[in-house]
């Protein structure tokens, strides 16, 4: 599935998540979503007592978007594990097909940084952009 456009779009969105950063990034992770006009994600940093979440802006969108479209009708991916260490990118592409029938896509980012980062916290920004942990008080109950 990776063509030469593809290629050079996974390329450019590492060159955009260390345009972000303000650094060569060194052990990140993007974890992305696309569809149809669609995109989602976030970079998450890895520093030595804590994972930083940051969002990417509307430049990385659309450079998504890009991707999603150079893939062939038949291999549109829903997720992408786009993992940045040593100056070198690996990226992961998961089909619609191979996920859980009533998947949710936080699920999924959840379950990546754990087999990443195990249980190091990951540092979300409060609404005022300050940073904080994210507890359980802050999830929505079940019913």
């Amino acid at each position: 599935m990776a063509t030469e456009e593809m290629g050079e779009l996974l390329h450019q969105i590492g060159q955009q998540v260390a345009n972000f950063l303000g650094k060569v990034p060194d052990d990140v992770f993007v974890f992305i979503e696309a569809a149809d006009q669609m995109t989602g994600g976030a970079i998450f940093e890895n520093l030595p007592e804590q994972v930083i979440y940051r969002e990417f802006g509307n430049e990385t969108h659309d450079t998504i978007l890009e991707l999603w479209d150079a893939a062939p009708p038949d291999k549109k991916w829903s997720m992408l594990l786009y993992d940045i260490k040593d100056g070198r990118f690996d990226a992961e592409f998961i089909y619609t097909d191979d996920l859980e029938d009533e998947w949710d896509s936080l699920d999924y980012r959840q379950d990546a940084l754990r087999e990443r980062y195990g249980d190091k916290p990951v540092i979300y920004p409060k609404r005022d952009g300050k940073f904080r942990i994210l507890t359980l008080d802050d999830l929505p109950d079940e019913d």
